[in-house]
């Protein structure tokens, strides 16, 4: 009985080892078909694909051109749109610089404005007083212009107005913070002048022209200016002081003598009111001369009575 038991174990084994075996065995077959139909197909499929390419190789040659064209415009826009939004940028730019470099060279000119009034010699006792043009005015005068400075910066009326050239003309009108200038080619303008070189006074007249004139009294001596003779400011009565420079002969016109200003007004903008107050000479009357005398008088006697004592 043992060895019937036995022999029946070793049968049953021997049968699950071939079982096992045989699943293996099939296993490995279905690996390899698989592997074989998937060559298969994978080739077929790459003979598709080739056959595909070469049929719409044509077609797609045909095609290129156009759609090469296409995206070339479509680029071309797209650049065109980026260049237009640049240029854009790019004036804003522009525009802010120049603004920039406007207020520089504006600065700049005030600057040297301003170095320039430095370097005048003004008179003595006054006191400049700096000021820039704010306006022109034409109501009540033809040629005037208005500067911010008036009687809260000690300016009155008649004093003489200069720029980094020379004479610009007076104050007429003095208010609290700005005041009105009366231009010398103002028809109602008259300053008292010379000729340097020929040491001949006048009073130069507005014309409401660039270039006013010097007119002369009726007993005044024949002259002969010459272009290019000086004209200052000759002090007379106390109006303006003596020296401020005006301008230049230019020639004679109807027995006048006609001066190419020094100041250019359309390029004015900042000045300087001349404070300046005219010395006052005090009249000699006789009891100063009497009181001047009587010391020497006394003097006199003692030195002659001085002899006879002794």
């Amino acid at each position: 009985m043992e060895f019937l038991g036995q022999d029946r174990r070793e049968g049953l084994g021997r049968k699950a080892h071939s079982r096992f075996v045989l699943v293996l065995l099939i296993l490995v077959s279905v690996l390899l078909l698989l592997s074989s139909l998937y060559s298969a197909q994978a080739s077929v499929f790459k003979k598709a694909r080739e056959g595909v390419m070469d049929v719409a190789s044509p077609v797609l040659t045909l095609f290129s051109g156009p759609i090469s064209y296409v995206n070339g415009v479509v680029g071309s826009v797209g650049d065109y749109f980026n260049v237009m939004e640049q240029n854009k940028a790019l004036r804003e730019e522009n525009a802010e610089l120049r603004q920039w470099m406007n207020e520089a060279l504006e600065l700049r000119e005030t600057i040297a404005t301003f170095e320039a009034l430095q370097g005048y010699a003004a008179p003595p006792q006054a006191q400049p007083i700096s000021a820039f043009v704010i306006g022109e005015s034409n109501d009540a005068f033809a040629r005037s212009m208005i500067v911010n400075a008036g009687r809260a910066n000690n300016v009155e009326v008649g004093q003489a107005v200069v720029d980094e050239n020379g004479l610009v003309g007076r104050i007429v009108e003095a208010g609290g913070g700005a005041s009105r200038v009366l231009l010398l080619t103002d028809i109602q303008s008259r300053i008292p002048v010379y000729i340097e070189d020929a040491d001949v006074e006048g009073i130069l007249v507005g014309n409401t022209r660039a270039q006013p004139v010097i007119s002369f009294t009726a007993s005044a001596d024949d002259i002969e200016p010459e272009p290019g003779q000086r004209v200052l400011t000759s002090g007379a009565g106390g109006a303006l002081p003596r020296g401020l420079p005006v301008g230049v002969v230019t020639g004679e016109n109807r027995g006048d003598i006609a001066v190419d200003l020094y100041a250019n007004y359309a390029r004015t903008r900042m000045v300087r009111v001349i404070n300046y107050a005219f010395p006052v000479v005090d009249p000699v009357t006789s009891e100063d001369e009497a009181a001047a005398g009587d010391p020497e008088d006394g003097e006199t006697d003692a030195a002659s009575e001085t002899p006879a004592e002794g």
